[in-house]
Formats: structure tokens, C-alpha cells, sequence
């Protein structure tokens, strides 16, 4: 079905989305723990372990990277794009901080999970605004896509 002007490809893909969210994941593989970027961000996350930490309680596996996590799975509903703006919203004003961790070595994304409706078939699609937010920020986009 075409698009008519003015409408949104958000509005025509969304309807085929079972679950979404999305999380800005920090990960950081110096000696520095993951309490680091909390206090440099001013924010604190969802989620977060250290370099050194078991995986899981029942495993004597350790992790090898500190990771800082601020995720919309249990905090937003909605479209994708929805979930990104509500992250932006957060973090866009520590923009200067995301750069400096960047440059020192961390590796940052954007994690969004879309999980697609029995059919299988559908899709996401993002507006140029938040394309063009996204776009300043020295941060990978990652997709994690289910499909029945």
C-alpha cells in the first residue's frame, strides 16, 4: 500500500510489531567499573555489571567487560521509534560525556529488540528527526529481529 503525504511509515509498519524496546548499552574493557559512566552520565541504569563479576550465580564463568545498561523494556511502550526518542531524551544533554567514552575506548549502542507478529512478515521504520538524533552520536545502531 502506498504512503499518502504526510503520513508516516512509522503508522504503516508499527501494526506488525508484537514487542519492541531498546537500550543504550555502554561497554567499557578497561579495569574501570561500570559505576564509572553512572557517575559521569549523571543516570542510573537498568542494568550493569563489572569486569570480574560472575555471569550468572550458578556458573564459574566471569565477564571480561564492564557493561552500563539503560533499557526501555520495562519502563515504555510503543513504536521503536518511540522507545529511541524516550532514551534520547535522556541522554542526548550528556552528549559531550557519550563522545569522551567513545573516544576512550568504550563501544556503545543502540540495542533494539523488535519481535514481529505471527505472521512473521513487518518491520520498523524511523522518521528523518530521529534519524538525524541518532546520527550525532557516536553510537552504533544494533537490530535484534524475530520473525515467527
Amino acid at each position: 500500500m502506498p504512503m499518502r503525504i504526510g503520513e508516516t511509515a512509522v503508522s504503516l509498519c508499527a501494526v506488525a510489531v508484537e514487542t519492541t524496546y531498546a537500550g543504550l548499552r555502554i561497554f567499557k574493557f578497561d579495569d574501570g567499573p561500570a559505576s564509572d559512566v553512572t557517575a559521569r552520565l549523571g543516570i542510573l541504569p537498568t542494568s550493569s555489571h563489572d569486569a570480574g563479576d560472575l555471569i550468572t550465580h550458578t556458573s564459574p564463568h566471569r565477564w571480561r567487560h564492564s557493561l552500563w545498561s539503560l533499557s526501555t523494556k520495562n519502563v515504555s511502550t510503543g513504536s521503536l521509534q518511540e522507545h529511541l526518542v524516550w532514551l534520547l531524551d535522556r541522554v542526548e544533554p550528556k552528549d559531550q560525556v557519550l563522545h569522551a567514552l567513545s573516544a576512550e575506548g568504550c563501544d556503545l549502542d543502540w540495542f533494539c529488540f523488535v519481535s514481529l507478529d505471527e505472521t512473521g512478515q513487518g518491520g520498523v521504520a524511523l522518521d528523518p528527526g530521529i534519524l538525524r538524533r541518532l546520527a550525532v552520536l557516536p553510537i552504533h545502531l544494533t537490530l535484534d529481529l524475530y520473525g515467527n
